[in-house]
């Protein structure tokens, strides 16, 4: 791959939770433990010094810090039972919280909390104080007198309680699920790990048990997440799913070839023969986390359109690895589940599952262009299948997204100069082709614009002989559709369309640079050769039956009575008009000075339907 590719250089990888060091660790549990103690410490002293006789022979640190025999024999029963108390508690209320948060993340909750190191720790002491307070409840004798176990027994206690405080914090902090999902993260890893330093002849089971669980789990998580609508969490859950097999597959060449070779109780539902592949192409670790984000997204694409696109883009990630690490099994493979997406948001007829399915798509392509043109050739001709299959469904728009994705995707071959470059082109310009202008005209339209801008394009860039094909292509239309499209293309002023969109900009918007080179390109390319373009059909008189022919030449001869008619009737209240005027300048004066006008004559009636309408 040429270093200016976009997946040249592989990206750096942010991991879920940042491990603490251990000066974080010494804070968060020392100093709330050495400050609890603190307090009470200087609580008792002081309070202490308040009672103490100054004139006494024993100093006030022996008198605070020791006791008599009788005193401790009496406090060390009811004090065992508070030990005790402490302990039950303390497990009635982790269970509870452990049973909650398993109900929504997953029963392997349980297992994490049992396998980490500070739980175990944690408990291992309380236990310990408790059988420690038995022993020392038993030897004190009127002959004996442990004075010095007593105090370790006591300070044993202070610490065991003054842990609580930070043992509490770091229990809800181990129940949040982003600690979760990265302690899941790194049990898989671990067990990857683990396999690559075993010995020939051991057994893999439990670590591919191990894998499997943990993809199982996430998965869980998140399906878990799309019934309760937690869109943080599915997203979490998702994201988490792409970087355990990431990890993966930085691990997957040093691992065995038994380790290729699992138990089909993971793959419920699939063939013997479809078995049989996953193990031979070494694809079971990929193969199991792809169908379980299918099973993720068939429960998403209408109640969680977000994880819809993570997933997409996941599965482009993954794909971009496998691209660096030169495994074209695994490439194949996430083209492979992208068709299938495609399909299940087609049989859904979820357009704008779609819409974003081509765009993680599109990226794909473009970047795998760099590493093998032929797959990025057959991803275009995937985008002009589906498109061609949502058009028989009627779902016009995703037709008129894959025209402008494959016209961007070929400009980028283009720009790439791919060695296939040819052949992407003759995809793109046979879209059309099962597309009926009439009946569909708005994908078609969109695909001659999409024509329009790949070839201005090409031609502001210098290039000549592969315009040939384009206006090949273009002679079908006529002059007059050509300048519609044209206008139509410098008719859009506006990047962004007025409503907000996933992709954020209006497919048929070129540069004004690029719609200068669009109007040279008519003026070197369609107007000097008007006439090879099609002729637009001259109109022909439809043939009328006999009873058509007599209607309409009786609707002709009742229009021109009416216009006549009208005619007349206009005439006649003209020359009423005049003789009115006529007569009021005929006025006569009375002698007091009045005028009595003429009577005008009275207009006749005009009937509002004339008798030959009636009749006919």
């Amino acid at each position: 791959m040429p270093p200016e590719s976009r997946i040249a250089v592989r990206p750096t990888r942010r991991p879920l939770v940042v491990p603490e060091t251990t000066q974080e660790k010494l804070k968060f549990w020392v100093w709330p433990m050495g400050i609890l103690i603190s307090i009470t410490t200087f609580l008792y002293l002081g309070f202490g010094l308040l009672n103490f006789n100054f004139h006494g022979e024993d100093s006030f640190l022996v008198l605070a810090f020791s006791s008599s025999g009788e005193a401790v024999a009496d406090a060390l029963n009811p004090f065992t039972g508070f030990l005790s108390a402490i302990l039950g508690i303390m497990i009635t209320v982790i269970a509870i919280v452990l049973q909650l948060a398993a109900q929504r993340y997953g029963t392997r909750l349980i297992d994490l909390f049992l396998e980490d190191q500070v739980n175990r720790a944690y408990f291992a002491f309380m236990v310990c104080t408790l059988i420690y307070s038995v022993y020392i409840t038993y030897s004190i004798k009127d002959t004996f007198f442990a004075q010095l176990a007593i105090f370790l027994l006591v300070v044993a206690t202070q610490v065991e309680i003054a842990l609580l405080a930070p043992y509490f914090l770091y229990l809800f902090k181990f129940l949040t699920p982003t600690n979760l999902l990265h302690s899941i993260q790194v049990s898989s890893k671990t067990a990857v790990l683990s396999v690559i330093k075993t010995k020939p002849g051991e057994s893999l089971g439990p670590a591919q048990a191990e894998v499997a669980g943990a993809i199982e789990q996430v998965t869980d998580s998140a399906l878990s997440a799309v019934n309760q609508m937690d869109r943080n969490l599915g997203l979490m859950a998702l994201n988490q799913m792409r970087e355990m097999v990431l990890d993966y597959q930085q691990l997957k060449q040093q691992l065995p070839p038994e380790w290729f070779i699992v138990p089909q109780e993971y793959f419920v539902g699939i063939s013997q023969v479809f078995y049989q592949e996953i193990c031979e192409k070494r694809l079971w670790v990929e193969t199991k986390a792809c169908m379980d984000l299918e099973l993720i997204y068939k429960n998403s694409i209408r109640v969680m359109p977000d994880a819809v696109s993570t997933i997409a883009r996941n599965i482009r990630l993954l794909a971009e690895e496998a691209i660096r690490d030169r495994d074209d099994e695994v490439l194949d493979l996430m083209v492979q589940f992208f068709n299938t997406y495609i399909r299940i948001a087609i049989n859904d007829k979820n357009v704008r599952v779609i819409f974003n399915l081509f765009y993680q798509y599109r990226l794909l392509a473009e970047a795998v262009m760099d590493y093998d043109p032929e797959v990025a050739s057959k991803i275009l001709f995937y985008f002009k299948y589906y498109g061609e299959t949502c058009l028989q469904q009627g779902l016009w728009f995703v037709m008129l997204t894959a025209a402008f994705d494959l016209g961007g995707m070929v400009a980028v071959a283009y720009d790439k100069k791919v060695k296939n470059f040819e052949k992407m082109l003759l995809v793109f310009l046979s879209l059309e082709d099962n597309v009926d202008p009439k009946k569909d005209f708005l994908a078609f339209d969109a695909i001659r614009k999409a024509q329009l801008i790949l070839s201005t394009y090409m031609y502001s860039k210098g290039e000549s002989a592969l315009i040939g094909l384009v206006i090949e292509d273009l002679k079908s239309e006529t002059l007059e559709k050509l300048h519609h499209y044209r206008n139509a293309l410098l008719g859009v002023k506006s990047k962004k369309f007025w409503e907000v969109t996933d992709r954020g900009y209006t497919f048929e918007y070129m540069e004004p640079d690029q719609k200068e080179w669009l109007g040279r390109f008519f003026e070197e390319y369609i107007l000097p050769q008007q006439h090879l373009f099609k002729q637009a059909p001259a109109e022909v008189a439809p043939v009328l039956t006999e009873r058509q022919r007599l209607e309409r030449e009786a609707q002709e001869q009742l229009a021109n009575e009416s216009l006549k008619e009208a005619a007349v009737q206009k005439a006649q209240a003209e020359t009423l008009d005049q003789e009115a005027a006529k007569a009021a300048k005929r006025t006569t004066r009375k002698k007091d000075g009045t005028e009595k006008p003429a009577k005008a004559p009275r207009k006749p009636r005009v009937p509002k339907t004339p008798p030959s309408d009636q009749a006919v």
